[in-house]
């Protein structure tokens, strides 16, 4: 199997998880009782997954470079850090103000904010640990990966 298909496969599968399960976290904090849980989900994955990706790999290329030219004396577990961290908070309130407007759901703007700090709290503790994690482990992993296929190639 090619390196490049491997990496993208490895990317793409932990995004489904990722994807997956933050949108079922912030689903189950905001069902009501009329909903269905599966159609509710169903409709918030696909959204997150074939529009909010795309974004959130803007907002990692963004922070990425902010990072490395604002904190260039940093080590890199710590820009690593920072980004993971910056990642969750950021890509977590999209989903839960786009999840929460999409469930149509609230009565008023109160009810709104009330139904997104609900998500993204419940939320926000899984983000930021698999947002840690693709930072501290599946990154660096990666980019080893990239290097000793760079060296077979050369």
């Amino acid at each position: 199997m090619p390196h490049k298909f491997k990496r993208v496969t490895i990317m793409f599968l932990v995004m489904l998880f990722m994807v997956g399960s933050i949108t079922a976290i912030m689903t189950i904090a905001n069902l009501e009782d009329s909903q269905r849980f599966l159609n509710v989900w169903l409709n918030a994955f696909l959204f997150t997954f074939l529009v909010l990706i795309p974004t959130g790999g803007c907002v990692y290329i963004i922070l990425s470079k902010l990072i490395n030219h604002w904190c260039s004396a940093w080590s890199a577990v710590q820009k690593n850090l920072l980004q993971g961290l910056l990642m969750a908070i950021a890509m977590e309130s999209i989903m839960a103000a786009t999840l929460t407007l999409k469930s149509g759901v609230y009565e008023s703007l109160t009810h709104f904010f009330i139904l997104f700090f609900n998500s993204l709290l419940y939320a926000l503790p899984v983000g930021i640990t698999l947002s840690l994690i693709m930072t501290l482990v599946v990154k660096p992993k990666l980019e080893q990966f990239n290097e000793s296929t760079a060296q077979h190639v050369i």
